[in-house]
């Protein structure tokens, strides 16, 4: 009986897989958010430091 079960469990193991799938697509999405705006934040500082170093520091 362990091959029927494992044909009865084969679409939750799909379902799991996809909600899975999802939650990793979203944490990149939210990475790549993240990169860009520290990307952003890095960039903004330097700028203040070049345009007044006594203001950054």
């Amino acid at each position: 009986m362990t091959g029927g079960r494992m044909i009865m469990e084969a679409p939750l193991v799909d379902a799991e897989l996809l909600t899975l799938k999802k939650r990793v697509d979203s944490l990149e999405e939210q990475v790549r958010t993240l990169t860009a705006a520290n990307l952003a934040l890095v960039r903004s500082m330097e700028n203040l430091q070049r345009i007044s170093p006594a203001a950054a520091g």
